[in-house]
């Protein structure tokens, strides 16, 4: 993969921005470029980079609604409050989908249909971000500009139809025979490959399809089987963007170093903890999940892995104490794990994700329900399949990574599958991606889905024992478009339109 080389800090002025000449006349604002004057390259970078930290911002919160990740203080998402991601509602509304509506101008002007094709990828990937988030979003009026400075949000519905159509285009583009407008270095995920971002364009749509189990399960397990036979086949298409020693990782620089200085905010949960320490499932024949060490870091003479219980504020047991050092969580993330380190990827999209999406498809498609055991050889390979590529993605080793696989409590058979099995390893594959969130809702927070999991400890009054479902709007938006926003409002234990609960 594409390491980030540079990343354009020119202050770019699109259609949003040219108001200011209203008070400036002829004055030229010195920090800002005019459009006329830029081409398709110059945003694409940009573009991708603020659509990999709306990832990050958004996972911030969301995983701990998932119980990925827990905080050291509470209340807050921790806790299941509400949380807005305002952050990302910046980064997707106010800079990723603006500049990639500017790509695409450009790159119309100047007959480059490569980097439109890229671009509707792009933007499908924020819209989707947003949407299964928060719902109702902007998407149809998103990128107006001072057209309309205040959008109306479509139905979730009708946002996904328009990223199968983004989606849909840009497979066409790419597709096309004769497609030979250059993309470069600027492309910071695959380097101008088109192939491979034909690829991602079917991933986004296996995985959006397998979102809507709950709508029309035939047809989701259809389309998200279809669109997977043409997407990726190993861990090299993975849809990522690499940082690094100059431009960190943004958990890196979030909460690495921020920890290590004592502001600390975030460390790994107990559930997904409990899922890779022989608590929740025990192992046979092996100590520990080996990916573990591999994605948190312990103390000196820590000698096992104490995940954090969500909303007790960064504590291993309820009821602990500042000076009860044996209780406290230790499961912090380090500068050297694999998704915290200064050059680790922001995972959009990744084969292992697909595997285990095809191996969910294919156990339903077979009869399979949240308790049942028992399906095809096919879903019980899927399975595999994404287990031995999360293993390779993460560097375990042959050894250890044959060990796993070959445990008794992961190499079950096809006649022992289950969906719980499917959906432990999609989750520890996902994590820090909010995909994890999606499937907690899709299957209602189903401990016989999700072994173990519970509401969090001091979980938030307001929600009355019920599961949080989204994300609220922003203040800021409910501030300067207050009339759209209040059409869509919605208590946070609603769910999605996907989420028929």
């Amino acid at each position: 993969m594409k390491t980030i080389k540079y990343i354009i800090l020119t202050l770019i002025a699109i259609t949003t921005l040219n108001s200011c000449d209203d008070y400036l006349g002829d004055n030229i604002d010195p920090n800002k470029e005019s459009l006329d004057n830029l081409e398709a390259k110059d945003l694409l970078s940009t573009s991708i980079v603020n659509t990999s930290n709306a990832y990050y911002s958004t996972a911030l919160g969301i995983s701990q609604y998932s119980q990925q990740i827990a905080s050291y203080f509470e209340p807050s998402a921790d806790t299941q409050e509400e949380t807005q991601l305002s952050g990302a509602w910046n980064l997707i509304y106010l800079q990723a989908l603006p500049d990639l509506a500017a790509v695409i101008s450009l790159a119309e002007r100047d007959n480059l249909p490569a980097y439109i094709g890229i671009a509707k990828i792009l933007q499908a990937t924020n819209l989707g971000l947003a949407t299964d988030n928060w719902g109702d979003v902007p998407a149809s009026q998103a990128t107006m500009g001072q057209e309309n400075f205040t959008p109306s949000f479509d139905s979730q519905e009708m946002v996904y139809n328009q990223i199968n159509t983004l989606l849909d285009d840009a497979i066409e583009i790419l597709g096309a025979s004769g497609n030979t407008s250059a993309v470069g270095e600027e492309d910071l995920i695959y380097n101008g490959d088109l192939s491979q971002w034909l690829k991602a364009a079917y991933f986004l749509k296996a995985r959006y399809a397998i979102h809507l189990t709950e709508v029309d399960q035939t047809t989701a397990i259809a389309q998200a089987l279809a669109n997977a036979n043409k997407s990726f086949t190993s861990n090299a298409d993975d849809y990522q963007l690499m940082y690094n020693t100059r431009n960190f990782n943004p958990w890196y620089a979030g909460v690495v170093l921020p920890n290590n200085t004592g502001n600390f905010s975030v460390l790994l949960s107990d559930q997904i903890v409990s899922l890779m320490d022989g608590t929740s499932i025990p192992f046979s024949s092996i100590e520990i999940d080996p990916r573990l060490p591999i994605i948190t870091t312990t103390g000196e003479d820590d000698t096992e892995y104490l995940g954090a219980l969500n909303g007790t504020g960064g504590f291993h047991e309820f009821g602990a104490t500042e000076e009860d050092d044996n209780i406290s969580a230790n499961t912090n993330f380090g500068a050297d794990n694999f998704y915290s380190s200064q050059t680790a990827p922001i995972i959009m999209g990744s084969y292992a994700e697909l595997k285990f999406i095809e191996a969910e498809a294919l156990f339903l498609q077979n009869g399979g329900t949240e308790t049942s055991e028992g399906s095809t050889a096919e879903a019980y390979t899927a399975y595999l399949e994404g287990i031995q590529a999360n293993l390779d993605k993460l560097g375990v080793s042959g050894s250890k990574s044959a060990a796993y696989l070959g445990d008794a409590s992961v190499a079950v058979g096809s006649e022992n599958l289950t969906l719980a099995l499917i959906m432990k390893e999609k989750y520890i594959a996902t994590f820090l991606n909010p995909e994890a969130f999606v499937d907690l809702r899709r299957y209602d927070f189903d401990p016989n889905v999700f072994i173990g999991l519970e509401l969090p400890f001091n979980h938030n009054e307001d929600l009355n024992g019920e599961w949080v479902r989204r994300a609220q709007y922003p203040s800021s938006e409910q501030t300067r478009n207050g009339t759209e926003v209040s059409k869509v409002l919605k208590p946070i234990s609603v769910g999605v339109w996907w989420d028929r609960d």
